[in-house]
């Protein structure tokens, strides 16, 4: 349930996806477009570059679908770092000079870090009840119990964040309902219990399904076909969601 419901992180490195912490703007960091413009001050004039999550991704996707983005394919923006002293980068951002140089190429003392936003959280998942356990719809009932089947954290959907989860809520999410599935298992588990036999074939035939894929010979290449995909998904279907642009991108090679 609730699978539009996406989080996005404003700076994830182009290319990769590797997130740059918030606190890289907290200690001066600033995004910058085409123009070499610091854009946040047009969408929030107060908070500029430390504005929150949603409202700095909105506005960097903005930037980019009115053609303000950087790089050949105007596909991005940079996060500048470079004007900031490189002892203040060691000590307040350690790891950050790091991770810019190996998955990005760049000295973030001298060059900016490219960034676009990255999917970071998804509010949806497999519906479960607030034991933990998974229901479906049945008839007219829409929390019929899948027995013996549960789950927890990003992977479940217990409608607790709505639309846009709050910080830190993640690891309260699994810890919460971690717990209600260990005390629900407890409370219906029968000690000695049988399971039902498994049948001689199980699995056979996800397994041949994983080696049809596994040894496909087709004209594209995976890669390929993922990157195609992924830029489709990264303009079409990301942080802004409207009827005209999923038309768009259902159209697009």
């Amino acid at each position: 349930g609730d699978l539009e419901f996406v989080q996005f992180h404003p700076t994830g490195i182009y290319g990769a996806g590797c997130l740059i912490t918030e606190g890289s703007r907290g200690e001066g960091g600033i995004l910058r477009n085409s123009e070499g413009e610091r854009f946040m001050e047009r969408y929030a004039p107060t908070a500029k570059d430390l504005a929150s999550r949603d409202v700095v991704s909105r506005s960097m996707t903005m930037e980019i679908r009115e053609g303000r983005g950087v790089g050949p394919m105007k596909d991005h923006l940079y996060l500048h770092l470079n004007h900031l002293p490189p002892e203040v980068l060691k000590e307040r951002l350690p790891g950050i000079s790091e991770t810019a140089a190996i998955f990005a190429g760049v000295d973030v003392t001298k060059e900016p870090i490219p960034v676009l936003p990255t999917v970071h959280y998804n509010m949806g998942g497999i519906p479960t009840n607030y034991h933990g356990q998974v229901v479906d719809i049945k008839g007219d009932n829409p929390d019929t119990i899948i027995p013996g089947l549960m789950a927890a954290g990003e992977a479940a959907c217990a409608s607790v964040h709505g639309a846009n989860r709050l910080g830190a809520n993640s690891l309260l999410d699994i810890v919460v309902f971690g717990r209600a599935c260990a005390n629900r298992v407890a409370e219906i588990s029968k000690p000695g219990g049988t399971q039902k036999p498994l049948e001689k074939d199980a699995g056979e035939k996800t397994i041949a399904w994983l080696d049809k894929l596994r040894n496909a010979n087709g004209s594209l290449p995976t890669s390929k076909i993922r990157l195609n995909m992924q830029r489709i998904m990264q303009n079409n279907a990301a942080v802004f969601r409207t009827q005209e642009t999923l038309t768009e991108g259902l159209r697009a090679d």
